[in-house]
């Protein structure tokens, strides 16, 4: 990770959970790391504690579904900041809703979340990664094991289709890119059942439930960037012991 230090970072959904965990091992390891999540007070908190970190801390906040505020957030990283070199894909939500119960309002919010946010700051990073002659960044697109398999039983339909989205939309710009002759990488990282405070109460009542802390995916995170540069992870799947979801 050294290569990384002092280098700049977009997380976003950075205010709880997976996000939080990935933004404090990024500032662990040097990097400048700008963070967005719609709740400032947990921003506001969470650049509390970082302080006295490595690395520097920036936060924003916006609701992504916004694509104007994305274009804003990405000028002012690169006039602040002067580059992006990584880009993490986080923020999403999850949902049960089924196929029968569901509406279109509710719908295009779980896809402009999950999926077309990430795919605007995809656009707009690899835009201002060319424009600065960076061709050594990185997106990892944050995805899940639903992202991979058929939703069973049938509920959490529209969130699985945008995480099947994630999947697809990721390889294909991995093909873009190696098409235009980019060293630029993208990966997929999906984990399986993760605690975090949206799921930790309903995870640890359930007997015999095993799940992965938000730790362990900061760690493949980690994993991911520090590969050396003739090497790609194109899609990491991960999966506490025992878990039998999918």
């Amino acid at each position: 990770m050294e290569r990384w230090s002092d280098r700049v970072a977009i997380v976003t959904g950075v205010s709880s959970g997976i996000g939080r965990a990935i933004t404090v091992a990024l500032l662990k390891s040097g990097m400048v790391v700008v963070g967005i999540a719609r709740r400032e007070d947990l921003l506001k908190k969470l650049s509390e504690e970082v302080d006295s970190y490595r690395g520097k801390f920036y936060y924003k906040s916006f609701d992504i579904r916004n694509e104007k505020h994305i274009t804003e957030c990405i000028q002012w990283t690169v006039t602040t900041c002067g580059s992006i070199d990584v880009l993490i894909n986080n923020a999403g939500v999850y949902d049960e809703t089924k196929l029968v119960d569901e509406s279109m309002d509710h719908g295009k919010m779980i896809m402009e979340t999950n999926y077309l946010a990430g795919c605007i700051f995809t656009k707009e990073v690899i835009n201002e990664m060319k424009l600065k002659g960076i061709d050594d960044g990185h997106i990892i697109n944050i995805n899940s094991v639903a992202g991979h398999y058929r939703a069973e039983p049938i509920k959490a339909l529209i969130h699985n289709a945008s995480k099947h989205c994630i999947t697809l939309t990721t390889d294909s710009i991995r093909r873009m890119l190696v098409n235009e002759g980019s060293k630029i990488k993208i990966t997929s990282l999906s984990p399986g059942v993760t605690i975090k405070e949206s799921t930790e109460q309903q995870l640890k009542s359930i007997p015999d439930m095993t799940y992965l802390e938000t730790e362990d995916i900061a760690n493949a995170v980690l994993y991911i960037l520090g590969t050396p540069p003739n090497v790609q992870v194109c899609e990491l799947t991960i999966r506490s012991i025992g878990e039998t979801m999918y």
